[in-house]
């Protein structure tokens, strides 16, 4: 039999584990589950404390009933940058130090130590000269330390450490292959934005508002602790441009206090929207995915269609691997552990 794979997400607000089969020629969720990350356990996608953190990874494993520990995961967030550059053509080595010296200015002043790795997506002629399209991603090594170890804690082994960017381009590849894409992951503390076009990342953007920013917004507005404005977020939030017309009273307070905050992520969208086709003239958008747990709020995909102008849709990893098994409104929250296994199966 072959072996499964596995998909590990940790997140400031949860850990989602995943483990695929094969089921005749295509894949199929076998296990997963979905786990409260510890209070502080991940901020700004970095592990605070791998000691706190790794109890949290080992109960996903436990309660989703998966026992291969050989995992695909991710760093995400204001953790890590990715991006793309153009430089002259040179020998590897000096390639490999002009990469982190670009890497580095992305990155805090003192992460002098950082772990960076590059691909060479293009070389493209410009006039008589060869230049190289390359795509690099960077994270401080005190980040990739410090997950690398609450892994180790937790019994599990990595197999590939990348960034959720990969896994949600591979998790969505057939919808990225023609026109233009924009990926949208909502997290708890962060956005990440991502413009994809043919199948080529063309821009990644971390922005730091969320669901956590949501839920503080109800608290404020209904006057709740954090636990119950969660709750109340949950269970009664709509996404809807005018909360006045809802009828239920409780339902029109929470859309009132969450609808600046969706227009903050609106206007992340809009820019990253604008900056593609500000360098891609003529290339239109053609669809956003979202994906995360705040994908899950009720009517956000109407109201950012709406106010963008193009169609947008919560994305279904259940199309790519099935899970009978597995509550579909989890899809969204999936989305990246999916991507993640996923990994496995490529060539």
């Amino acid at each position: 039999m072959a072996r499964s794979l596995v998909g590990l997400d940790v997140g400031s607000h949860s850990v989602k584990a995943v483990e695929l089969v094969r089921a005749g020629g295509r894949f199929r969720v076998a296990h997963a589950a979905v786990v409260a990350t510890p209070p502080g356990g991940v901020v700004d996608g970095a592990a605070q404390d791998p000691k706190v953190l790794a109890p949290a990874i080992r109960e996903a494993f436990d309660r989703a009933r998966i026992r291969n520990r050989r995992v695909n995961t991710a760093l995400s967030g204001r953790a890590v940058v990715v991006r793309e550059v153009r430089l002259p053509t040179m020998p590897d080595a000096e390639l490999a130090q002009a990469v982190r010296f670009e890497a580095e200015r992305y990155l805090p002043a003192a992460s002098k130590d950082a772990a960076v790795d590059f691909q060479i997506l293009e070389r493209v002629q410009e006039g008589q000269t060869t230049r190289l399209d390359v795509l690099f991603v960077a994270a401080r090594r005190d980040v990739v330390d410090g997950f690398s170890l609450a892994l180790r804690e937790a019994g599990v082994t990595p197999e590939v450490l990348e960034v959720t960017s990969f896994a949600l381009m591979r998790l969505f590849q057939s919808e990225t292959q023609e026109g233009a894409v924009v990926l949208a992951d909502l997290g708890a503390d962060s956005s990440d934005i991502l413009v994809v076009h043919k199948g080529r990342l063309r821009l990644a953007r971390s922005v730091p508002v969320a669901g956590n920013a949501l839920t503080r917004a109800v608290a404020g507005r209904l006057g709740l602790e954090p636990t119950a404005a969660q709750a109340a977020k949950e269970e009664k939030a709509v996404a809807v441009a005018n909360p006045a017309r809802l009828t239920d009273r409780v339902c029109a307070r929470v859309a009132e206090a969450i609808l600046p905050v969706l227009g903050d992520i609106l206007t992340e969208l809009r820019r990253s929207i604008d900056f593609f086709q500000s360098r891609w003239p003529g290339e239109a958008v053609q669809k956003v995915i979202l994906s995360g747990g705040t994908a899950r709020l009720s009517n956000i995909a109407a109201l950012f269609a709406d106010e963008l102008g193009v169609p947008v849709e919560v994305g279904d990893p259940f199309r790519v691997a099935a899970a009978d098994g597995v509550d579909p409104a989890l899809g969204p929250v999936l989305a990246t552990a999916v991507g993640l296994a996923l990994r496995g199966a490529e060539p």
